[in-house]
C-alpha cells in the first residue's frame, strides 16, 4: 500500500512515535481491518476510534501489537471518554481491570429520544 508523505508524517504525530515504512504499513493494515468501513489514513487520524476497536475487537496478537506502541494512559484515556457504541461488556471489563481502573464503570450507552421526531 502506498501512502502519502502528509500521511506519513500525520500518522506519526498522532501515534507520538518516530514510524519507519514497516511500522507505517502495519498500521494501516490495523487500521483497514478494525475500521474496515472508512479509508485506513482517515481511521489514523480519529486515534481514540482506532485504539477502541482494537481494544474491543483485537487479536492476542494484534493486542500485543498495539501493547508495543501505545502507552497504558493513552488507554485509560479511551476508557474514560470512549466512543459510545463501541466496546462490549467483555472488552469493556478486561481493559478496566487489565489497566487498573477497578471496579469498571457501567457500559456507556446510546441514548435514544423517547419520542422520535416527525
Amino acid at each position: 500500500m502506498l501512502v502519502s508523505m502528509d500521511t506519513a508524517l500525520h500518522v506519526d504525530e498522532r501515534l507520538g512515535n518516530r514510524l519507519t515504512g514497516d511500522e507505517l504499513a502495519t498500521a494501516m493494515t490495523m487500521a483497514k481491518k478494525y475500521v474496515w468501513w472508512q479509508p485506513p489514513e482517515r481511521t489514523l487520524e480519529d486515534r481514540r476510534l482506532f485504539l477502541a476497536q482494537m481494544m474491543t475487537l483485537g487479536t492476542a496478537d494484534d493486542v500485543r501489537w498495539l501493547l508495543s506502541g501505545v502507552s497504558g494512559s493513552e488507554l485509560r484515556r479511551v476508557l474514560l471518554d470512549p466512543p459510545i457504541g463501541i466496546f462490549n461488556r467483555r472488552s469493556w471489563n478486561f481493559w478496566h481491570l487489565r489497566l487498573g481502573l477497578t471496579p469498571p464503570p457501567e457500559l456507556p450507552a446510546r441514548r435514544l429520544p423517547r419520542e422520535m421526531p416527525r
